[in-house]
């Protein structure tokens, strides 16, 4: 009687947080290659299962290669995609690509920050914009514009002009049909479930302060227990897990043999800090053990000698996030948006692309997109021309000349920033700068090639606006004399850029020293515009700096114990 009282009580906490959702079947793009028996017969199946339309299924051509060259990609990828997508009047219907084994999912090319190698996958989440708006910069990464969506806003094309895409992956035809039923078991998993949160370098340490902030998110949720670990041991076993995160192989203490006695709930989802842990879904050989030296490539599988998500799958989770190349760690999912997300009732795509800063980079998310526990809620909804109502809208600006807007599209969607400034000068030449060009003006302060041009833009501008961005190009120049002569006749002024003026010299004041000033200047600033949470990391490096170590570990204490600060958290390690 106590343990049915104790799941009705659950099963109610988990419907009292019902998410909607308009992921349905027939808003699902199943993608197979017809080369490969494997491929279209788990595609089959999968639409089978989940009453997917026939018309939603799209054959692609191709080599059974895990990884392509751009030109291949575009050709043989991307084009016949998208011309499936336009002539079948699915372009806003479609929310979700769902790619099946056997489609390459690694685009070759240079891999650094600034490289245009990527994954299949997140290249895919771009094609509804592109074909919007045409191509984009392929040079590192771009925003993701669902990342730390509200929880209560269902993925729509409403407002994100993106396709979800998720890849069915596996070592084995057996282990990707069993992610497949897995999912379909999903809303069937009740608690008591764990969610194992595997730390390095304790919980303020870049990544390790995600995990943390995902247990105090959730130290609450009705039939959760966790297994958090911030010791030097790595957690190679556990039951009943519904959620797992991990460093992987980047763990000192990963067992070299890869045995993890890991027992996965259907519906389990997981995540791991590894920069090449989806460079294969080929299966490594018998005895091939971690952890080898870079150098040592003879002991190396695949390219690197780093752990895969195959073995992850192998064990049965049914949804984790990968990496095709070196995605620097910002670029992981981020485990505070997507376990909370997920055990509230977002379906599996959804909650992954909520927690993923960048597309257009590295990231492979396995897993069936509609994967969801139970209490999430199914709305259909009725897709309307948002596509085609934005297409005339660029249209009509490039038509019109409408500079600000075709600025804003080139930065923002398109990440075109050579393209964006020449817009903005454009429209300066004809009626001068109005205030909503300025924070794209900020955007392109931050790429030291613009400052030069930018400089020149602003070198007559007397708004405030204008001349505290001037400063701040000058203080990204460590030129902190001109910056200083620029900053000091907007402190006292009211304006809408006082306090951010006040934050800037607060924080050149802290770098010259005067920890005094600097205290008095960034207090300024957070009290003109409270919260001013980005402000409290130098506030506490100040009050630190002038021995006042009282108040300043009270605001460390207060800013870790909000999880939803936690990008701030690595700046308060002592």
């Amino acid at each position: 009687m106590l343990n049915l009282a104790f799941f009705l009580l659950c099963l109610l906490a988990v419907r009292a947080w019902a998410l909607t959702s308009h992921l349905f079947p027939e808003r699902i793009l199943v993608v197979a290659n017809s080369r490969s028996l494997r491929s279209v017969k788990i595609a089959h199946f999968y639409l089978k299962a989940r009453k997917i339309p026939a018309k939603n299924l799209f054959l692609l051509s191709l080599p059974l290669k895990e990884e392509v060259s751009r030109p291949v990609y575009l050709k043989f990828i991307e084009k016949p995609l998208a011309e499936f997508l336009k002539n079948s009047g699915l372009i806003d219907q479609i929310l979700a690509i769902v790619l099946m084994p056997d489609i390459p999912h690694k685009i070759k090319g240079k891999v650094a920050r600034d490289g245009d190698a990527a994954s299949v996958d997140s290249e895919l989440t771009l094609l509804y914009r592109k074909l919007l708006y045409g191509p984009y910069r392929l040079g590192g990464w771009i925003p993701n514009p669902f990342f730390g969506a509200p929880l209560e806003i269902p993925f729509e094309h409403d407002r994100f002009d993106i396709y979800l895409v998720t890849r069915i992956a596996g070592y084995t035809e057996k282990d990707c049909l069993r992610l497949i039923k897995n999912a379909l078991l999903a809303p069937q998993t009740r608690p008591p479930y764990t969610l194992v949160l595997d730390a390095r370098d304790g919980p303020q340490g870049p990544g390790d302060n995600w995990l943390h902030a995902a247990y105090l998110l959730l130290r609450d949720f009705p039939g959760l227990q966790f297994q958090l670990s911030f010791d030097p041991a790595f957690l190679v076993s556990s039951k009943r897990v519904i959620g797992y995160a991990s460093w992987g192989s980047n763990d000192p203490n990963y067992p070299p043999d890869r045995r993890l006695f890991l027992k996965f709930l259907p519906g389990a989802i997981g995540v791991t800090y590894v920069s090449t842990s989806a460079r294969t879904f080929r299966e490594p050989p018998p005895g091939w053990k971690v952890g080898a030296s870079w150098r040592a490539k003879h002991r190396h599988f695949a390219g690197s000698p780093q752990s895969l998500i195959g073995d992850l799958i192998r064990l049965g989770i049914t949804g984790i996030s990968g990496n095709a190349y070196e995605p620097y760690l910002s670029a992981s999912a981020r485990p505070y948006l997507l376990f909370p997300a997920y055990l509230r009732g977002k379906p599996l795509a959804e909650a992954y692309y909520r927690s993923l800063a960048y597309l257009s980079w590295q990231t492979v998310v396995v897993g069936d997109p509609l994967t969801h526990l139970s209490g999430s809620e199914f709305r259909p909804g009725n897709p309307k021309p948002w596509f085609y109502e934005r297409k005339k809208a660029f249209l009509k600006a490039l038509q019109s000349k409408d500079h600000l807007l075709l600025a804003q599209i080139y930065l923002t969607r398109l990440g075109l920033e050579e393209e964006a400034l020449s817009e903005i000068k454009k429209l300066r030449s004809q009626r001068g700068l109005p205030p909503q060009a300025y924070p794209l003006l900020f955007q392109l302060s931050k790429r030291k090639r613009l400052h030069k041009p930018l400089k020149l833009l602003l070198k007559d501008d007397p708004s405030p606006l204008g001349r505290f961005l001037l400063a701040a190009i000058f203080w990204q120049e460590k030129k902190i004399k001109e910056a200083r002569q620029i900053l000091f006749p907007l402190l006292e002024k009211p304006s809408g850029i006082q306090a951010e003026a006040l934050a800037l010299y607060g924080r050149i004041m802290l770098q010259e020293g005067s920890c005094q000033k600097a205290i008095k200047c960034l207090e300024k600033a957070i009290a003109l515009k409270p919260p001013g949470w980005p402000n409290f990391p130098f506030l506490y490096q100040a009050l630190k700096k002038c021995g006042k170590n009282r108040r300043a570990d009270h605001i460390r204490r207060k800013i870790l114990s909000q999880p939803e600060l936690a990008e701030w958290w690595p700046r308060f390690r002592n």
